[in-house]
């Protein structure tokens, strides 16, 4: 049997961080939000408006199926 490497003195650091997973979910979504708000909020490209757009035109509406 190989000797252990670990020091029998060496303790392991307390975490003094004690988060709920409802206050790391919120601490992750504003976080996620903030990142990524401008993206959210940018307008398409034209080249993906225009093929949106085009897909928008050959839908027909539910209510002239029936």
């Amino acid at each position: 049997m190989q000797p252990s490497n670990r020091v029998s003195w060496a303790k392991p650091i307390p975490n003094s961080l004690n988060f709920s997973q409802e206050q790391v979910i919120f601490f992750v979504g504003h976080s996620l939000r903030s990142l990524y708000d401008d993206i959210l909020t940018a307008d398409l490209p034209d080249r993906l408006e225009a093929l949106v757009q085009e897909l928008e035109n050959k839908q027909t509406p539910a209510s002239d199926a029936r």
